[in-house]
């Protein structure tokens, strides 16, 4: 199977422009941080630090409403006043974490937001220019209501540049061990759309020394069928999908090897999700990147359900690129 081009020069630079990290001042939405500090230090590029206060979100206790003035309605009053105190507080939250950086050296500005969460974390990103969303699955806001997860979800999926994500259990594991990541795993399924992964795996590779690992996951418990050259399809042994899956890596592997990067690849077996899942575990310190989707080649799968599996269950960073970005 040919390898596309898109792994050769022409890449797309995600590393030039800003990163965008949503904050909620939660130890959990904050443990992002590690994970995009040496991205932006070694590429020498700034956040932006954004804070977003969901008006839904507010609800006026019976105190305040008997409290407030009849004049444009309790309720409004209420809502506008626990507004701004949101508000000021997020502001005061990200105004300490930014100088916090500025004292490492980092760059960061700070943003405050009133609206839905994930709109407002679509819109900022592209007023900012921003190459990367960085962001925990996981999180509460200044006034209580869970504003990362189903949003994370929502911002994979509508956003025009990469999204790196990361699971609370994850942030944990990092301040306790405080190892930094060594390999960055990128599953393949013998799609255009999932090498379009490759460009953006070559330049964090670069950036932070990391190793590259190709993986491809083919099921040999179904019947497998391969083009004749006469055009007949016929069963395929095990031993020839899984000959075929190691070609079409070893390709993919040698063209970023000739571009200094240190690669190895293997083939996996099962069910895509699970195999990845359990390839995660087995593999220390990793960055998972992959594409939302894409269904072609030996193993049929579907990327983006298997994105959604690894996010949530490989207790890796996952980089989860959209095809068009």
């Amino acid at each position: 199977m040919a390898v596309n081009d898109v792994v050769e020069d022409g890449a797309i630079n995600i590393l030039s422009r800003p990163i965008l990290v949503p904050m909620d001042g939660s130890d959990v939405a904050n443990g992002i941080l590690p994970h995009v500090l040496p991205i932006a230090g070694k590429a020498n590029i700034p956040l932006v630090l954004l804070a977003a206060v969901d008006p839904d979100a507010i609800d006026c206790p019976a105190s305040v409403m008997s409290a407030a003035t009849p004049a444009g309605g309790p309720m409004a009053i209420c809502r506008a006043r626990i507004e701004e105190s949101s508000r000021v507080h997020a502001q005061d939250t990200l105004h300490r974490v930014a100088a916090h950086l500025k004292d490492d050296g980092m760059e960061a500005k700070t943003t405050v937001a009133i609206g839905d969460p994930a709109e407002e974390i679509l819109r900022v990103s592209e007023e900012e220019g921003c190459g990367l969303i960085a962001m925990s699955t996981h999180g509460r806001n200044p006034i209580g209501r869970s504003i990362l997860g189903s949003i994370t979800d929502r911002v994979i999926r509508a956003s025009n540049v990469p999204v790196l994500t990361v699971t609370p259990e994850r942030a944990k594991k990092h301040q306790e061990e405080g190892a930094p990541l060594t390999t960055i795993v990128v599953p393949l399924d013998g799609s255009e759309l999932a090498q379009r992964a490759l460009p953006y795996v070559g330049r964090l590779a670069r950036i932070l020394s990391m190793e590259v690992l190709l993986a491809r996951v083919v099921r040999t418990e179904n019947p497998t069928y391969t083009e004749t050259d006469l055009g007949f399809r016929v069963p395929a042994f095990r031993e020839e999908v899984n000959w075929e899956a190691t070609e079409y890596l070893e390709q993919i592997a040698q063209r970023l090897r000739d571009k200094g990067l240190t690669v190895r690849s293997q083939v996996l077996t099962g069910s895509a999700a699970q195999a990845l899942v359990n390839l995660a575990h087995e593999t220390p310190r990793n960055l998972i990147a992959m594409t939302t989707h894409g269904r072609t080649g030996l193993s049929r799968w579907m990327m983006g359900s298997v994105a959604s599996t690894l996010v949530r269950r490989s207790g890796d960073p996952v980089l989860v690129i959209r095809p068009q970005s």
